[in-house]
């Protein structure tokens, strides 16, 4: 709980993806961990609906390398959110884009991104997860970024008591609304039930702004080890300018001016065919819309975000080191200590 008469914390951000079965949605948590770095946001949820331990562990992956481990070895000081994982996806296929990085060795033949989510119970209840977010956030200052299918929005839903939570803590939901005939009833029920604004960023705006093939090799280079470089190259034959709807949904719920323009208020359903079909008029769904002008300056700054070097910050949560119980020794454990928090990262080598 926050101290009475202490400043207001940046923007907290949920966000919720398939994460592994595009890069788009990659490329997104790499601009929101980007944005989070600049203190512009905080990331207080990161959860996954394609329910496949990789898809957990890919997130954790992209976590621990923004809280400072380029290596990807985790004993810096990091953020180390509990990663929530549905257990109702429907999806549970691993793809190139998840085996190229949590199959990645180094000349050792150890994998280069470690994690430490094994098993099921190293994962978090999904809703318990979003819910609890929300509880912990000051009014009105958190927002929903959903990247994907609706599975785990719409149990949260189901929660006793939680639509009235997320009006109260939420200021909207910004949807980038792909594969949604993984599960459409999922999809309808957030469109029809989801108590604040919805802002759409359909794929016809990702596909408007492309993020660019030649930015992997230059402005990743920074350093050898980097999961979202190597997420890229796996995810389909290079080169190819990757489609950023998710990745603009993430840039409007963190920085909703000049960047996008938004269309007349309206109501967004779910087609036949599972796609958005959106009628202007009496409601509060909007389209996310391209200003021309902008469109230089929104692929710079995504690029920029995407690329950026990994900011320590002082520890949120933390999943504990494995020790040995029988070769602990707590004598001779040294506290953490914490990093300088304005000193970026530099590259390390596998």
């Amino acid at each position: 709980m926050q101290a009475i008469g202490a400043a207001k914390p940046p923007l907290g951000v949920i966000f919720d993806a398939d994460l592994g079965n595009a890069i788009d949605a990659v490329l997104a948590m790499a601009v929101l961990y980007g944005l989070d770095g600049k203190n512009e946001c905080r990331v207080v949820a990161t959860t996954v609906s394609k329910h496949t331990l990789a898809s957990a562990a890919m997130a954790e992956v992209i976590a621990r390398f923004y809280a400072g481990t380029v290596s990807a070895d985790f004993g810096a000081v990091g953020r180390g959110l509990p990663v929530g994982m549905s257990i109702a996806g429907k999806s549970p296929e691993e793809t190139p884009l998840l085996k190229g990085v949590l199959g990645r060795q180094n000349a050792e033949g150890k994998p280069v991104y470690n994690h430490g989510i094994l098993q099921l119970n190293d994962t978090a209840d999904v809703h318990a997860v979003i819910r609890n977010a929300y509880t912990s956030q000051q009014d009105l200052n958190c927002i929903t970024v959903l990247a994907g299918p609706a599975t785990d929005l719409a149990g949260v839903l189901g929660l006793p008591g939680v639509k009235e939570l997320i009006k109260q803590k939420c200021k909207a939901l910004v949807w980038a609304p792909e594969r949604l005939g993984i599960d459409s009833a999922a999809a309808q029920k957030v469109l029809a039930e989801w108590p604040t604004p919805i802002y759409i960023a359909m794929p016809e705006l990702g596909a408007a702004v492309k993020f660019p093939a030649t930015a992997v090799d230059t402005n990743f280079a920074w350093s050898e080890v980097h999961p979202i470089a190597d997420a890229y190259r796996a995810a389909q034959p290079m080169p190819y300018d990757a489609t950023t709807a998710a990745v603009a949904a993430v840039l409007y719920a963190v920085k909703p001016e000049g960047f996008f323009t938004l269309s007349p208020a309206g109501t967004a359903t779910l087609s036949p065919k599972n796609t958005i079909f959106w009628k202007a008029g009496p409601g509060q769904h909007h389209l996310l819309q391209l200003d021309p002008a902008q469109k230089a300056t929104v692929l710079e700054t995504m690029t920029t975000l995407a690329s950026a070097k990994p900011v320590p910050r002082a520890p949120r949560r933390r999943r504990p080191p494995v020790v040995d119980p029988a070769k602990a020794d707590p004598a001779k454990v040294d506290p953490a200590k914490p990093a300088d928090p304005a000193k970026p990262i530099e590259p390390t080598k596998p």
